[in-house]
């Protein structure tokens, strides 16, 4: 038996059949190089509109620019000791309870709200009382994440930085109301405040909303017939070391899939990446 001609038919039919795979490889590389770039061609509106997927207002396509910034949980109780040293009134803020960095407070003297589409006048005209809110002039509101037309009102706030927001539990300000003769009366908040906050670089140009938008629909996170609710840029937890928060800007989209509470998704603003976590966010739709 010739095993060397063997050997040689074994080694060209296996040199043939790698030929041919590597062909085949090279073939389909080529395919999804076609299909990413034609993929890339095809605005994200359209994606959206053959997925049947709603949204308000166009997507807006500005970059603003934002900052990585570190900041420190205020000791409330210390700060509403000074606050009532400087005014001489030891009543000042009171009927407040403190829970670590959560101050609560129940607000007896009723102030109330004209109407519900005037808020942020409204809001803005309690936060420079004197005596209703400790660092209450440092708050913003949020329209987005405050609810109107429940049983049981709720108005959302937070601090900003060069008008962004921080959209984080360790900066907010949550005002409880109720419906009194046609108007709505504060009867409850509860607050949370960052001091020292500090910039940790240099101002970087942040991606767009359509850029986020666009992300989180190619990442499967916001699923055919549904509808983008809301969307809106702010300051979001990134880690904590040493009794320092720091914080990275970031796209909030709320997606309404149908079911009783918004899911919200995050996108870094900086590296235009999704924040994963092993639970969503859920909110309650106005």
């Amino acid at each position: 038996m010739d095993f060397k001609r063997i050997e040689w038919i074994f080694f060209l039919a296996f040199l043939g059949v790698n030929i041919f795979l590597l062909s085949i490889f090279r073939s389909a590389q080529s395919e999804v190089s076609n299909v990413a770039a034609s993929d890339q061609k095809i605005a994200i509106e359209q994606r959206l509109k053959a997925d049947d997927i709603k949204y308000d207002a166009p997507l807006e396509t500005e970059k603003a620019e934002g900052y990585y910034l570190s900041g420190e949980p205020t000791d409330l109780l210390a700060a509403v000791k000074e606050a009532r040293q400087e005014a001489g009134d030891t009543n000042l803020l009171r009927g407040i309870t403190i829970d670590g960095d959560q101050l609560t407070r129940n607000v007896s003297d009723g102030f109330k709200l004209s109407n519900t589409d005037d808020l942020e006048p409204a809001l803005t005209k309690f936060l420079q009382q004197k005596g209703a809110v400790v660092f209450g002039t440092e708050y913003m509101y949020l329209p987005t994440l405050s609810m109107t037309d429940e049983e049981y009102p709720e108005i959302m706030a937070s601090q900003s930085f060069e008008g962004i927001p921080f959209n984080d539990p360790s900066s907010r300000l949550e005002l409880t109301l109720e419906n009194s003769d046609d108007l709505l009366k504060i009867t409850r908040y509860t607050q949370t405040h960052l001091s020292n906050i500090e910039k940790l670089r240099e101002k970087m140009t942040l991606y767009s909303e359509q850029d986020a938008i666009e992300t989180l629909y190619i990442n499967n996170r916001i699923p055919p017939k549904s509808k983008i609710a809301w969307r809106m840029l702010g300051y979001t937890l990134s880690l904590q070391f040493r009794g320092t928060n720091v914080y990275v800007p970031a796209w909030f989209v709320a997606v309404d899939t149908g079911s009783k509470n918004y899911q919200i998704e995050r996108v870094n603003a900086l590296t235009n990446r999704v924040f994963t976590s092993n639970s969503v966010q859920k909110v309650e739709k106005n």
